[in-house]
């Protein structure tokens, strides 16, 4: 397993701690593995004619600056423990961009958090656990976080 591509869904509730980043150091370790932090954001839309487009592009702004520095720190929190890390902060629909990075990189393994009920639950009745399991050709992980 030379590449594994972790799918980083909440910023905010990830941590060298998170049982996904746990389970991944662990994975990366025992095969020697490339390891792609990889996190989606949607494309910035239209505005609703309320808001002026220059507050919501600063937002957007604030919050893509808080992400990439986040993604940033946690590569370099796992470079730290000895494993090859690379960050990747994407803009598109979640789902067909993680695939399309895990085909571009080759990835052997995608690495996903599932959340709140069983890992059943979750991969059958969400939808990106559903359209990851529907349209990958690529294995995935679910690695269950405990309920907030």
């Amino acid at each position: 397993m030379k590449t594994i591509l972790v799918a980083i869904e909440n910023i905010d509730g990830t941590s060298l701690a998170s049982p996904v980043i746990e389970h991944t150091m662990e994975l990366a370790h025992s095969f020697s593995s490339k390891v792609w932090l990889v996190h989606v954001v949607p494309r910035l839309g239209t505005t609703p004619f309320t808001v002026p487009r220059e507050m919501l592009r600063d937002q957007a702004a604030s919050e893509l600056h808080h992400e990439h520095k986040f993604m940033q720190h946690l590569t370099g929190a796992l470079r730290d423990r000895g494993i090859n890390a690379t960050a990747l902060l994407l803009e598109g629909v979640t789902v067909k961009t993680i695939l399309k990075e895990a085909d571009r990189l080759d990835a052997d393994l995608i690495v996903v958090s599932s959340h709140s009920h069983g890992l059943l639950y979750r991969a059958l009745l969400d939808g990106t656990g559903e359209r990851l399991l529907n349209e990958s050709t690529r294995p995935i992980l679910f690695v269950p976080e405990p309920p907030a």
